[in-house]
């Protein structure tokens, strides 16, 4: 009877999760615009949440598009699977988008964190540093790779690869071979430079926050300190709010 009932008790729990996951899943293309959302109590902390996060996005993209490859080895597969290689283009941009959204979002919770604090304000400015070096320049100069390392490997596995290897080998007709490099260029290029507006856009709003909360925090002017957070956060759950309509 015991183990009756501790079987019953499992597969209970394995119900529960799956449907959390289920429910998970079926959210995971929502993100919350009424907060910001960092779960973080120190600065270390959201250091070490916003470099990890840059990674395992770029590591998800990455072996989606490894999976992709393998699955796509000449012009054939690749004629076939046009649709997964323009889904894939559509993936990288929205999370890319998503990741410069949550930077911001860590660039803030670091300022929010530091300015709580009853430090000086030479010491908050001082600290407030942390967002360049930290946010700005470590994570934010890694999600640089999903640009120059992510999308950079679809051109050379697909522009450069299998549409040229079919045209020398005689595989595909000139006219058809032709639009397909078109096609294929017309998609990687938008997908790249997409991807470098988010990243530039992100980089720059996080410099100009840092910058213009440590001048404020300089003059020891807390009111307008306080505005520039305000601003800034505002920013951000209007970016989640778009990211939401789309």
């Amino acid at each position: 009877m015991k183990k009756l009932w501790m079987s019953v008790g499992l597969s209970f729990v394995m119900l529960c999760s799956a449907c959390t996951s289920s429910t998970a899943n079926a959210t995971s293309n929502k993100v919350n615009s009424n907060a910001i959302e960092v779960s973080a109590s120190t600065t270390d902390e959201v250091e070490e949440l916003a470099n990890q996060d840059v990674a395992d996005t770029i590591q998800s993209l990455n072996d989606q598009r490894d999976a992709l490859a393998a699955k796509i080895t000449d012009y054939n597969t690749y004629k076939e699977n046009e649709n997964e290689i323009k889904a894939y283009y559509e993936k990288v941009v929205k999370e890319s988008n998503l990741l410069g959204i949550r930077l911001r979002e860590y660039a803030y919770k670091y300022a929010e964190i530091i300015m709580d604090t009853n430090d000086s304000f030479k010491d908050k400015y001082k600290d407030l540093g942390g967002i360049y070096d930290y946010i700005y320049n470590d994570a934010g100069k890694d999600m640089y790779d999903i640009y120059d390392k992510t999308v950079q490997q679809m051109y050379d596995t697909y522009y450069d690869g299998i549409l040229d290897d079919a045209y020398d080998n005689d595989l595909v007709a000139y006219d058809e071979w032709s639009d397909a490099k078109s096609d294929a260029y017309d998609q990687w290029s938008d997908c790249e430079s997409d991807v470098y507006d988010i990243y530039s856009d992100t980089e720059s709003d996080i410099y100009e926050f840092s910058s213009d909360l440590r001048s404020e925090v300089y003059d020891e002017d807390q009111e307008r300190a306080n505005k520039k957070m305000d601003k800034f956060k505002k920013s951000i759950l209007r970016f989640k709010e778009d990211a939401n309509d789309e």
